[in-house]
């Protein structure tokens, strides 16, 4: 299959050599199947093959030898003298990324079985493991749940030092804990209420354990929060106007652009649930569509627009064909993956820079938000805003009802006058 990237037989054969020279066929024929692009099938092969060069000139004659430290001394010996030379970081990462990408596909072939990194073993090691594993079997936590508990506990309890040992807990003061508690809080990126949520869970755990003497939950500040404190802030439509104005609609990228801010701005739906739209959501012969439930909320059947269709039929004409993905939006270069809420929102953000729209919240949020105001300044019952939003209980959907000034001033009584 390397035959369908290069054609000079010298070439080929400095492809076939090695202890990676095996590999390269299947390698370029799932490039092939995944739709690479000649120019970046080609860059991804180069590099790979220098890759192979250099485990030659190494000695290494089997694929199992190859360790972490191979690449890192490959990238340091091969792209130096260019990074010396002023060039830029993304020389490094590109071939990192190409040397991972083949090592990739050995794993899935079962030629090659990545060493398993040392572990370290941390004073805290015992406690954070068996925390951990309580909220996965025990509470049933998402595994992005519990990452966030993992990083936010590990440099908690880095701090503790040999104080997190078995034998030193027990005798850990109120006054000791304090002062870590206060410490971590000045000097954590996370936001402070579920800092202060991830610690109280943690020591009511260890208190129930009886790893400790007391429980020192209550030893974490409270996050005072108000509920609706906050107003919702949207969009002019002068500015939705202009955003739209800016996606070219005739290009692969553009297509897919103006389809999904469509989409968000016709029915206010987050980014996630743009993302996990499948092809059997669209209810062509019915002009039905279908968005999934999110946190908890309700599976909502909308009609579907004609002006949202008709970007979506734009966009599905461009989109890559016979795919084995059902969801909707796709990359748009190889190997064509589905998009994740991330790249949406990020979608949103490019575009709205590019229309040179200021906004107090960025990404898919702001669509959100700007639709539930206009719908609600348009007379739309609050029950009506809640459904189309995925809202299980309507008070969620009560914020919304703070940023309909035009309603509030109808129902505000006059200032008294002075007789």
């Amino acid at each position: 299959m390397l035959e369908l990237w290069y054609k000079q037989k010298r070439t080929l054969v400095d492809f076939r050599r090695g202890p990676l020279g095996p590999f390269f066929d299947g390698f370029a024929a799932q490039l092939q199947a995944k739709r690479y692009s000649p120019k970046a099938g080609m860059c991804l092969l180069g590099k790979c093959c220098l890759f192979n060069g250099f485990l030659i000139e190494r000695g290494i004659t089997r694929v199992r030898k190859i360790s972490s430290g191979l690449v890192d001394a490959f990238l340091q010996e091969y792209h130096a003298p260019a990074l010396a030379v002023g060039s830029k970081q993304s020389i490094t990462k590109h071939a990192q990324w190409a040397i991972q990408h083949f090592l990739n596909y050995l794993i899935e072939i079962k030629a090659f079985v990545p060493p398993k990194p040392k572990r370290v073993i941390k004073p805290y090691t015992w406690l954070l493991d068996s925390y951990l594993c309580q909220l996965q079997k025990e509470r049933e936590r998402s595994p992005r749940t519990i990452d966030f508990h993992r990083k936010q506990l590990e440099l908690f309890l880095e701090s503790w030092g040999p104080n997190a040992r078995r034998h030193r807990l027990k005798s850990l003061r109120a006054e000791a804990v304090e002062a870590f508690v206060r410490s971590h809080f000045r000097h954590a990126t996370a936001h402070p209420e579920s800092l202060a949520s991830v610690l109280r869970e943690f020591f009511r755990y260890c208190a129930r354990k009886k790893y400790t003497q007391l429980d020192f939950s209550g030893l974490v500040p409270s996050i005072r929060h108000y509920q609706y404190a906050s107003l919702p802030k949207g969009m002019e439509d002068a500015a939705l106007e202009r955003l739209l104005k800016v996606i070219p609609k005739d290009t692969p990228v553009g297509a897919r652009d103006y389809a999904i801010i469509m989409l968000l701005m016709a029915y206010g739906i987050r980014g996630i649930s743009a993302a996990q739209l499948l092809l059997d959501d669209l209810d062509w012969q019915h002009s039905k569509i279908r968005i999934r439930a999110q946190k908890g909320g309700k599976e909502v059947v909308l009609p579907l627009l004609e002006s949202v269709g008709h970007a979506l039929i734009a966009y599905l004409r461009q989109r890559p064909k016979e795919m084995p993905f059902r969801e909707v939006f796709l990359a748009v270069k190889a190997p064509y993956q589905p998009i994740r809420s991330t790249v949406i929102s990020r979608i949103v953000q490019d575009r709205l820079k590019q229309a040179g729209v200021k906004t107090p919240t960025s990404g898919a949020r702001t669509l959100r938000y700007s639709w539930a105001i206009r719908a609600l300044a348009h007379g739309s019952p609050i029950k009506t805003i809640a459904d189309v939003l995925g809202h299980r209980y309507i008070n969620t959907t009560f914020i919304y009802a703070k940023a309909d000034l035009n309603s509030l001033r109808e129902v505000a009584l006059p200032w008294p006058e002075k007789d």
